[in-house]
């Protein structure tokens, strides 16, 4: 297990998941305090998401494990997150569960070995900008709810829960459109 200051930054990432999940419940029932440290664990997350990988990256430190670790962070952060406001009744569940099934086919395809790097492969920056999404998402929904801002009227909202389950499964189907093929889309 190797360790590096960007593995330290997501394992904090990890680590904030339930506490960030206590204080979006703890918000939604009148604990002011909860409503700052939700916004600030949050902010915290989004803040480790960006910095992480160009840590790593930076000091040539990057590893399969720390790429791992960074995208089980983001999971456990984000469905804590949306799990905690599904259980509110704020958010619908299959917004997660979108999430989820997203990962489980990124987990998947890597595992059986058919993974292409990042960087030629459109599928996984349709993912890379989808898990994007997610966060942005999450962080109306912390303005919005948890520190109650309001924002964004709730019928706005409830549309962007719909573009949830198109934009996280899309690297999945686009195996299946035409003209989607790994070597017609390489970046330089």
């Amino acid at each position: 297990m190797p360790s590096s200051a960007a593995n330290l930054l997501t394992i904090g990432r990890l680590v904030a998941a339930p506490l960030f999940s206590w204080c979006i419940w703890q918000a939604a029932h009148g604990h002011a305090p909860a409503r700052i440290v939700a916004a600030s664990l949050f902010a915290f997350a989004a803040w480790s998401d960006v910095t992480d990988g160009r840590w790593a990256r930076r000091r040539q430190q990057e590893t399969s494990y720390g790429r791992w670790l960074d995208h089980g962070a983001d999971i456990a952060f984000l469905t804590s997150g949306f799990g905690t406001y599904v259980a509110l009744g704020i958010c619908p569940w299959w917004v997660p569960a979108s999430i989820c099934l997203a990962f489980a086919a990124y987990v998947l395809r890597t595992c059986r070995k058919r993974a292409i790097p990042a960087r030629n492969f459109l599928a996984d920056r349709v993912g890379h900008w989808g898990g994007i999404g997610n966060y942005v998402l999450l962080g109306v929904l912390v303005g919005n709810f948890s520190l109650a801002l309001d924002w964004l009227p709730t019928e706005v909202v409830h549309w962007l829960f719909l573009a949830v389950p198109f934009y996280s499964t899309a690297p999945i189907w686009m195996g299946w459109v035409p003209g989607t093929s790994v070597a017609k889309h390489s970046s330089h």
